[in-house]
């Protein structure tokens, strides 16, 4: 479009003068401010705020922010704003002819001949308008910025920039929000974080350090922070929601604060910023899961068995057998009993257990119900299993007065429902007023419990007369006096244990009473091993239990005898079998002392099962009439039962050679619990439990003179063969057997005496080099390259005891005795298998004593629990007392706090 009039070419270069004038007016007002904000922000994307203290850093960004606005104010009041009337007289100026203020003008004389003229003088106007050009500021901009700065720091922040690329941002924002919290001393705050998981997890604390992420902790952790400020410092933890805590004062002037993570949770502590940052994800805890692995069947004593599985992430805490009847009561439809089932240990994570529970004494003893496992865990979660019918095991009541209390107690206990409400009865108030209400309780009771009063009523009437039994009827009549002035359900059930206890003393005698209290002595010291109880908790438990198993035996006894039975003689230590304070013989208290060096040690898994072997045993035990020609109990064949004339000859032969092989394991094994004792330094034979006392020998003669047991059968004392008689002449020439420990002998001396009589055993009995030939009972039945290494093992022992090297003497010792036990239970079981063919008995292994023990004479195989033998628990000992010696003598700290846990674990 044409510009006859030339204004647009005058805006254009109008404008263009204008913003050159407006840009060096800012220049000159904001010049010191450009400068200082362009130094700003290349220190800031050169990460030099990152690289200086936090106080220093905050700092600087606050003289940044307060000469910044310095300058600015002072650029503001410098600032002379340029308008188009100074854009248009500065180009105007550039002419004489002044052209953009001529063009403006109107001529005065309208004739034609005047515009005229005015035309031609527009027309020059124009063309010298063409040569003006916006001014040149170069000389200013020189004398304002001879450094050309504003070319340089625009440059060198884009070349920065293009460096730290991905980090600009970052570096930016530090720089404008530093720690200004550093200037408060927050700088050297110290924020101490950790975690405490639930106590049923059994996990460690977890210290939270700087920089830690992603920290997975278990659910419902408690987390604890500690600090030291000035003022209390703000929680806030970011999770599905956000939540803000503060922290509170301490004692010792610092702040603490405490929270549960129950989902992933950003954890921040913040006081003039944050000032420490963790993040936490929350494990689920799952709840346990439980099954029945072998359904509950009646297991022996009417107990009821069954085994069971359980898991759990941090370990169940109980487990639970529910029971509830199939055909409910209608006015109890929901009822559910829950009997505790023991756990092998404390809160397993994973747990399998074959249990036996007595539910004989159950409400429901004989009704079917539905049973099903239940394990809890430590945080209350429960799992169940499949629920399984089952008829629950009743005891078996042949006794009319037993039968009489129990059918009294369970019609007392299956009654679900609860007393009546007595009515208000004001006239019982009034002066000689009867209360007839609350004197005829009965009425209100419910109908198992009346009827249960109505039972006993007719039991009791002329029961003076006709009960033989007068304890019996003072106690059925207590019971209805119980039932008749009970007001609550509770009160009626009260009775429970006093017919419970007439229908046992009724039903099984005196020894009943024992038998509950053997079985709560048991209850009581495998609560205290399977809780990890206290050292001295333990000792007087296994004492009552001790005592418990004695009056038990005792009580058996006196039972047998009154029914008939004789009394069993004096074994071979000179101790009565039953009723004398080593109650069973040497072999029961054995096994007692074993239990108690196992609880002593530490030994709890080994301590249970022996204890519920010895409860077993003794709960098994039968007295029977006495043939009077044995050594063992009463009815039990001894070792003399048969007569020995009518064995076979390969049976002596068998029995010999065992006999003479158990003495020289015995005697290997004693041998090896004195090399040990020397190696700790000890004298042999020093150690509990050799059967000495303080200045006696073994097989000698106390200060008294009064021969002394040694510790093990003489190997005189063999019996139907030659070879017997030969180590009796042997035994009196030397003056010691191999159950004896003279103490004028060295160990060397005493090794290699053994090892001559395996060598003279192999020798007669035809095994080995330079053995007799012929036939042999013990051909096939003993491996005559087993006996060889025994002896090589035996004459490595001898050399290094001879060298002084007790360890390598020990270790080739216990390999000596483990190849000599393999061959005693061997020919054990060779002796075993020969006299159940000859006498048509059946396994042999399976016979038993009344004490439990093998009625073949072989002794026990071990297979129901692994005993540590005596030198083991010996050791344990030491290993104990050890580490009690150093804790007391520990002066660290951390050192006695470990040996502390060890002390716990033992």
């Amino acid at each position: 479009m044409a510009d006859p009039d030339g204004m647009k070419a005058i805006h254009a270069k109008v404008s263009a003068t204008w913003r050159k004038l407006t840009l060096f007016a800012l220049g000159r007002a904001f010049w010191p401010l450009f400068v200082f904000v362009s130094l700003f922000f290349a220190m800031a994307l050169a990460g030099v705020f990152d690289r200086l203290q936090p106080a220093i850093g905050a700092v600087m960004t606050l003289v940044f922010f307060l000469g910044g606005a310095i300058l600015l104010i002072r650029g503001l009041r410098r600032y002379q704003p340029v308008s188009r009337t100074i854009a248009r007289d500065a180009l105007d100026r550039q002419s004489d002819l002044r052209p953009l203020t001529a063009l403006t003008d109107r001529p005065a004389d309208p004739s034609r001949g005047a515009q005229s003229l005015w035309r031609h003088h527009r027309t020059r106007l124009l063309a010298e308008l063409s040569n003006l050009r916006p001014p040149s500021l170069r000389a200013a901009w020189k004398a304002l910025d001879p450094y050309l700065l504003r070319v340089i720091l625009p440059a060198a922040l884009a070349a920065i920039a293009i460096i730290a690329w991905s980090d600009a941002p970052g570096r930016v924002l530090r720089a404008f929000s530093p720690d200004y919290g550093a200037l408060m001393g927050a700088d050297d705050m110290v924020v101490e974080a950790w975690i405490t998981p639930p106590e049923h997890t059994g996990r460690a604390p977890i210290f939270l350090k700087p920089g830690l992420d992603g920290v997975r902790v278990p659910k419902g952790s408690e987390v604890t922070l500690r600090t030291q400020a000035h003022s209390a410092p703000r929680l806030v933890m970011k999770g599905n929601k956000t939540r803000h805590q503060a922290f509170l004062a301490t004692p010792d002037g610092a702040y603490e604060a405490k929270a549960k993570v129950m989902e992933d949770t950003r954890l921040s502590v913040r006081w003039w910023g944050e000032r420490a940052a963790w993040r936490l994800l929350a494990s689920p805890d799952d709840p346990p899961t439980v099954k029945f692995v072998a359904i509950p069947s009646i297991g022996t004593q009417e107990r009821i068995e069954f085994t069971w599985s359980a898991t759990d992430d941090y370990g169940v805490t109980k487990l639970e057998l529910a029971m509830s009847r199939r055909e409910p009561n209608p006015a109890a439809p929901d009822a559910e009993d829950r009997v505790p089932v023991p756990l092998p240990g404390v809160s397993p994570t994973q747990g399998a257990d074959t249990v036996q529970l007595d539910l004989t004494r159950h409400r429901w003893a004989g009704l079917p119900v539905n049973v099903r496992l239940i394990a809890t865990d430590g945080a209350g979660q429960e799992g169940t299993s499949e629920t399984v019918p089952f008829i629950l095991p009743e005891k078996l009541f042949l006794e009319p007065i037993a039968r009489v209390a129990q059918e009294v107690r369970v019609t007392v206990l299956r009654e679900p429902g609860a007393y009546a409400a007595l009515p208000r009865n004001d006239h019982a108030l009034q002066q000689d007023a009867l209360n007839t209400e609350a004197v005829n309780r009965l009425a209100a009771a419910p109908p198992g419990v009346q009827k249960a009063a109505l039972m006993l009523d007719a039991v009791t009437l002329h029961g003076e007369r006709y009960l033989p039994n007068i304890a019996a009827f003072l106690t059925f009549r207590t019971a209805q006096g119980v039932l008749s002035a009970a007001s609550t359900k509770e009160e009626a059930d009260a009775i429970d244990p006093l017919l419970w206890a007439l229908a046992l003393k009724s039903e099984y005698g005196s020894s009943a009473d024992a038998l509950r209290r053997l079985e709560a002595a048991r209850r009581a010291l495998e609560q205290a091993l399977r809780d990890g109880a206290s050292e001295d908790e333990i000792k007087r438990r296994m004492q009552a239990f001790r005592d418990a198993a004695n009056n038990y035996l005792a009580a058996k006894m006196a039972e047998a005898m009154a029914n008939g039975g004789e009394a069993p003689p004096s074994n071979e230590d000179g101790q009565a079998a039953a009723g004398g304070p080593n109650v069973g013989g040497q072999d029961f208290e054995d096994m007692l002392q074993a239990l108690q060096d196992l609880t002593e040690t530490g030994a709890s898994d080994q301590a249970r099962q022996l204890l519920s072997d010895i409860t077993n045993m003794l709960q098994n035990l039968e007295f029977q009439k006495g043939g009077g020609a044995g050594k063992g109990m009463p009815g039990v064949p001894g070792e003399n039962a048969e007569n020995e004339d009518d064995v076979p000859p390969e049976e002596q032969e068998l029995t010999d050679a065992m006999k003479r092989l158990s003495d020289i394991l015995r005697e290997q094994r004693q041998l090896n619990d004195d090399t040990l004792a020397q190696e700790r330094g000890e004298r042999p034979g020093e150690q509990p439990g050799d059967g000495t006392e303080p200045g006696q020998e073994p097989g000698g003669e106390d200060p008294t003179g009064n021969q002394q047991a040694g510790n093990g059968s003489q190997a005189g004392e063999t019996s139907g063969s030659g070879s017997g008689e030969t180590d009796s002449a042997e035994n009196s020439e030397t003056g010691s057997g191999p159950g004896q420990r003279p103490a004028e002998k060295t160990l060397a001396e005493r090794q290699a005496r053994l090892g001559e009589l395996v060598e003279k055993l192999a020798r007669e009995k035809g095994l080995g080099q330079g053995g007799e030939s012929g036939e042999n009972a013990l051909e096939g039945r003993i491996d005559p390259d087993a006996l060889e290494d025994i002896r090589r093992a035996q004459r490595r022992a001898e050399d290094a005891l001879a060298q002084g090297n007790e360890r390598r003497a020990a270790r080739n010792q216990e390999l000596a005795t483990q190849l000599l036990s393999e061959q005693s239970s061997s020919l054990a079981k060779a002796l075993d298998d020969a006299r159940a063919a000859r006498t048509g008995e059946g396994d042999p292994g399976n016979a038993t004593d009344p004490l439990g023990r093998n009625a073949s004479g072989g002794g026990s195989n071990g297979e129901n629990v692994n005993i540590p033998d005596a030198g083991e628990r010996q050791r344990a000992k030491d290993i104990l007392d050890e580490l009690r010696r150093r804790y007391n003598d520990a002066e660290d700290e951390d050192e006695r706090e470990y040996l502390r846990r060890l002390l716990e674990r033992f």
